[in-house]
């Protein structure tokens, strides 16, 4: 179980999270629609605090000795579904400044000729 201490800590952190990622998106630093797995992240680590029971069954179901290793774990998937995601993002925009380059190139060529 977590100590009382441990738990207030946690939570304060979540709190301080969740406000950095409001504050995000509420300066349009970071879109809507990345921004709610970031908060499903929040309210993962808010049900575990809550339940940390489920920690225990999760690992025993999956095979995982240790608590901290399913953390770890779950930490490494997180993060490959972040950067996968912006790999895809990364994609789109390469896509869109090539095709932004050659509709400039092609005005400068049509220009050009009039001249």
């Amino acid at each position: 179980m977590l100590s009382l201490n441990l738990k207030i800590f946690a939570y304060l952190i979540i709190i301080f999270y969740f406000v950095i990622v409001l504050n995000a998106v509420h300066k349009d630093k970071m879109p809507i629609k990345s921004s709610i797995l970031w908060f499903l992240i929040g309210f993962l680590m808010i049900v575990f605090i809550l339940f940390p029971e489920m920690l225990i069954k999760i690992s025993r179901l999956v095979g995982i000795e240790t608590i901290s290793n399913l953390l770890f774990f779950c930490a490494l998937i997180c993060l490959l579904i972040l950067s996968f995601d912006l790999y895809r993002i990364n994609n789109l925009e390469k896509r869109k400044n090539i095709s932004l380059a050659q509709e400039i190139g092609i005005i400068k060529n049509a220009i050009t000729k009039k001249k």
